[in-house]
């Protein structure tokens, strides 16, 4: 079935994704995943299914042994959801790492900012000392 492609495509895409550093989350290409979550709902709706009704032996034949097939693609469209649930819970878990990682990263840098800033201004004002004591004399 087409879902089990994409199915595999987007658990490739995720296994194969880069690692973020001390955790379980990996970075993904959203567009990526995105587009193949689009795919699989054009897929499932495309393949809505269809009920048996009593306009001949044949029909309702052809239609009853669709109905294993129909079970199948059911199943698998709950799976396709389920595995689309998981997806969007792990972006946003990765999201939320990487924002925690950026926060972390940037309170360094303005930590380290603050220091050369005074290690600066300590240096000006004895600059300053040294010129004014040069000066008197």
């Amino acid at each position: 079935m087409e879902i089990l492609g994409l199915l595999d495509t987007l658990e490739a895409i995720i296994l194969d994704s880069a690692k973020l550093p001390f955790t379980k989350k990996v970075m993904v290409d959203e567009d990526k995943i995105l587009s193949i979550i689009d795919k699989i709902r054009l897929v499932a709706q495309g393949n809505p299914g269809s009920k048996v009704i009593g306009v001949g032996a044949e029909k309702a034949r052809s239609e009853a042994a669709e109905v294993p097939e129909m079970s199948e693609r059911s199943r698998e469209e709950s799976k396709a959801v389920e595995v689309i649930e998981q997806a969007y819970q792990m972006a946003k878990e990765i999201r939320e790492g990487a924002d925690r990682y950026a926060d972390e990263v940037l309170a360094n840098l303005e930590a380290t900012s603050s220091r050369i800033l005074r290690t600066i201004k300590a240096g000006r004002d004895r600059l300053t000392k040294t010129t004014q004591a040069g000066a008197e004399k």
